[in-house]
Order: structure tokens, then C-alpha cells, then sequence
């Protein structure tokens, strides 16, 4: 056991810890506020994982662990994932000693959680717009319920996860070309930056 780790998975913050099995058993605790602020590293073997791709890493996995840079908390982490993934994923990352618990961000000002919340709205706006019955368009009326849905979405993380799921409804129905035209023209939803 290491001593620098808190017994119930916590991280002191600012204070760095090594991988072991109490930073597995927090991985895979539920999130909580200061749960969603944790910050993960990648480890030496991590960095050559990336490299070399010698372990049977799904691609959820390989694909979080090259968004852990060390600086993105786990709050942001799960808008890279589908929903419910993320404690399994980070656990499986740290038993494999890939990624190491490295603190806990500060916890926003409220000057700053107000300007990253109207930042969040507008890039909700602006995909909104963007997105305006595009599914009417490419599915005829069987897309007005994907769009109400999309008009529906509170904010970008559940847009995020509506689009995904239209993404795996549509490959399931209408086969994978209308699929990847669907992801080609949600793609810059995706790519929109994630008000931090």
C-alpha cells in the first residue's frame, strides 16, 4: 500500500501519488465534485504504450489514454467517452500502471464558472444552428425525432452524447454510409473546445 494515498481514494490536491491499488479503487469510485476534478498523468509506460501499441488496450482505452495530458480533469475526460465508461476505463488504465493520479484541480471562481457557462451556451447555440434538421434532411421525416432531440440538449455534453447515440442508431439502421455521413457532418460538434 502506498502511504501517499489517501485509505478512501481521495487526492490531496496539489499533492502527487503514485499508481497502486487504492488510485485504481478511486478510478473506479463514483464522481463526486471533487472526484470530477481529479487529474490524471500518463506514467513512463504510458508514453510508450502510445508509441509502440503493445498491450491488447481497447480503443475507448487507447483513445483516453491520449487524452490524459496531466492537465485535463476527469469532468472534461468524460465528454470524450459514452456515458458510464469513463471509472472503468480510467481503472483499467491505472492497474495497467499507464496513467498515475496526479492531484485535484482548484475549484473554479465563480467569475470564471459564470463565463465558461455563457462560453458552453454559445457553443450550444452555434451547434445548434449548425445542426438545424440535418437529420430531416439526410432521413426524410424519420430524422424529426433526432432533431427534436438535438433541440432538446441542455448543454454540450448532452448533445455530445445524443449525437453518439444518433451515430450508432443510424449504422444500426441505415448501415454504415449513412453513418459516416452523419459523423462527417457532426464532426465539428466534436471538435468544438470545451469551455475550461
Amino acid at each position: 500500500m502506498n502511504p501517499d494515498v489517501p485509505r478512501d481514494g481521495s487526492v490531496p490536491t496539489g499533492k502527487r501519488v503514485a499508481a497502486g491499488d487504492d488510485a485504481a479503487a478511486a478510478a473506479a469510485q463514483p464522481r463526486n465534485a471533487e472526484a470530477q476534478r481529479r487529474v490524471y498523468a500518463r506514467t513512463a509506460a504510458g508514453e510508450t504504450e502510445l508509441a509502440a501499441r503493445e498491450r491488447p488496450l481497447s480503443g475507448s482505452a487507447r483513445r483516453l489514454l491520449m487524452l490524459i495530458d496531466g492537465r485535463r480533469t476527469v469532468g472534461l475526460l468524460s465528454n470524450f467517452v459514452r456515458t458510464g465508461e469513463l471509472d472503468a476505463l480510467l481503472a483499467e488504465l491505472v492497474d495497467q500502471q499507464l496513467i498515475v493520479a496526479t492531484g485535484v484541480a482548484d475549484p473554479p471562481d465563480e467569475q470564471g464558472r459564470l463565463a465558461r457557462q455563457q462560453a458552453e451556451q454559445a457553443s450550444l447555440l452555434a451547434a445548434r444552428r449548425q445542426l438545424d434538421r440535418l437529420f430531416e434532411r439526410e432521413f426524410g421525416t424519420a430524422g424529426h425525432v433526432w432533431d427534436a432531440r438535438v433541440a432538446d440538449c441542455v448543454n454540450m455534453e448532452v448533445l455530445r452524447r445524443v449525437l453518439r447515440e444518433v451515430v450508432d442508431v443510424i449504422y444500426y439502421r441505415h448501415g454504415e454510409a449513412a453513418a459516416r455521413r452523419i459523423v462527417a457532418a457532426v464532426r465539428p460538434i466534436f471538435e468544438l473546445r470545451h469551455p475550461d
